[in-house]
């Protein structure tokens, strides 16, 4: 059996198919929505859904201290004395000089 013969015009289109593959691995790899884009947009969406886990998680905080306010007359007596510095009615303040 003989090995086919390559002539000028079947290098021709061998070479042009070469570039043809080389130029479509190029575009696969470097183009817009090539291999390094879907690797970036993985990352960045890895990034974003860390985030939304996170104000998911204050949310979540959020969501219970409104509840408490609703609901828990202690925990509203506790932030008025923390925040507004009030006093209960059968609190006694005492102030001392320095």
């Amino acid at each position: 059996m003989k090995k086919p013969k390559i002539t000028g015009s079947n290098r021709r289109y061998l070479f042009v198919f070469i570039l043809f593959v080389l130029a479509v691995s190029v575009f696969a790899v470097f183009g817009d929505k090539g291999l390094l884009d879907a690797y970036r947009l993985k990352s960045e969406l890895s990034q974003i859904n860390g985030y939304n886990a996170k104000l998911q998680g204050i949310n979540t905080e959020l969501t219970e201290e409104i509840s408490l306010l609703e609901n828990d007359k202690r925990y509203i007596a506790f932030i008025a004395r923390k925040e507004l510095g009030m006093i209960g009615r059968d609190e006694i303040l005492y102030k001392f000089e320095e």
